[in-house]
């Protein structure tokens, strides 16, 4: 059967310009898309959840904390004492015991002998303090400074409510007396828990030791002790330094006639635990104070204090901090600063030695590394110098 040639599509059927072109062969061989899983083992969210119960547990008992780690830092600042006599042939726990003992009997009397005069001298003090103001703010170079901002009207109403709200009254001091008790408990509490801390300190060090390979042991066991006298050298260190530095202010406020001259010492042996910034805070408190006495007397106890400050942060610093502890000016500054913003006060005494622990630590963790670096260095300064030798012959 013949067939005649075929004819072109008409109308709808045949191919127009416009149509979309043919899907690509390699678009149907392209590979289905993959989708990721992500797998979270159970051991994985075990121990984040532990982690998080940790850190709620930390933030709920921060008190409980901060009691463990002062107790700590007082076991390990009296642990190089303890020390010296367990080599004498003391055993440790006697040692610890008899130190505490005589810390303990040491610190009542002391308390009992100034405390009746200190605290009769201090009620006075803050009773005196709006007078004194009067008479502070009536120098003509206060009144120039106070001019501006109605400061002098505020210091003035502060002083006031101060010296007003000392308690006087037996109802008063009565009902102070669980506070104070609560304060004595934790006090005692705090004692106890330094002294069992005092004595298992090498127990506890040898324990933690034991779930470590030896080479680890023998590098970190130097460092563990070296930390410990570096908290004990800043303690005591920081200790005798306030002593001193009372008692030269209560000798210059007596000196001076300056009034409750053991409230000024008190005082600048307070102030002067805490590193640095404490000797100036005492410093102007002095000052101002003997300006209610004469400028003479003012101008005296300025040139005494700085007097004082040079020799203590040029040469007693030096022989308490740097031979053990080592650690600069700015170094003790930032630590102060960062501490007391964390810890207030008992932050800003601790500062110290818990630089000193951090500075120890990092110069062992860092050793490695910088013996490295040192060989790295050697073969390039050998060049150079060899550079420099054929390039000065002739």
């Amino acid at each position: 059967m013949a067939t005649g040639p075929v004819a072109a599509p008409r109308g709808d059927d045949a191919p127009r310009d416009d149509a979309p072109p043919a899907p690509l062969a390699d678009a149907a061989e392209r590979p289905p898309r993959q989708q990721v899983e992500v797998v979270i083992p159970v051991r994985t969210l075990l121990v984040v959840l532990a982690f998080a119960l940790l850190v709620a547990l930390a933030i709920l008992s921060l008190g409980t904390l901060l009691s463990i780690f002062l107790a700590a830092v007082l076991a390990l600042g009296l642990d190089p004492p303890v020390g010296a006599l367990v080599r004498r042939g003391w055993g440790r726990g006697r040692a610890a015991l008899a130190l505490f003992t005589a810390l303990f009997v040491s610190v009542l009397t002391l308390v009992l002998v100034t405390a009746g005069p200190v605290w009769d001298q201090i009620v006075e003090f803050v009773q005196s303090l709006p007078a004194y103001w009067e008479e502070l703010s009536s120098k003509p170079a206060f009144q120039d400074f106070l001019s501006t901002g109605g400061a002098d009207d505020q210091v003035r109403k502060w002083l006031q409510e101060l010296a007003s709200g000392l308690p006087e009254a037996a109802s008063a001091l009565l009902g102070i007396a669980g506070g104070v008790f609560g304060s004595v408990l934790s006090l005692v509490t705090l004692t106890f828990l330094s002294l069992f801390l005092l004595m298992e300190r090498p127990t506890i060090t040898d324990w933690l030791f034991g779930f470590t390979p030896p080479a680890t042991e023998r590098r970190w066991h130097p460092v563990v002790e070296d930390s410990i006298t570096a908290v004990s050298s800043s303690l005591i260190g920081n200790v005798a330094i306030s002593i001193v530095a009372a008692t030269v202010a209560g000798l210059s406020a007596w000196i001076f006639g300056l009034p409750f001259p053991i409230v000024l010492a008190v005082i600048t042996g307070l102030l002067d635990l805490i590193p640095q910034v404490g000797a100036t805070i005492a410093a102007v408190i002095l000052v101002a104070v003997a300006l209610t006495v004469s400028t003479g007397a003012a101008i005296a106890m300025l040139v005494i204090q700085l007097i004082y400050q040079q020799v203590e942060n040029y040469i007693v610093y030096p022989i308490v901090y740097r031979r053990q502890v080592e650690l600069s000016p700015f170094t003790t500054i930032v630590a102060v600063l960062i501490a007391g913003s964390l810890l207030g006060v008992v932050g800003a005494i601790l500062a110290v030695p818990f630089a000193a622990v951090i500075k120890v630590v990092m110069r062992e963790a860092g050793a490695p590394r910088r013996a490295r670096m040192a060989q790295l260095r050697e073969p390039a300064a050998a060049g150079a110098a060899d550079a420099d030798g054929g390039g000065a012959s002739p």
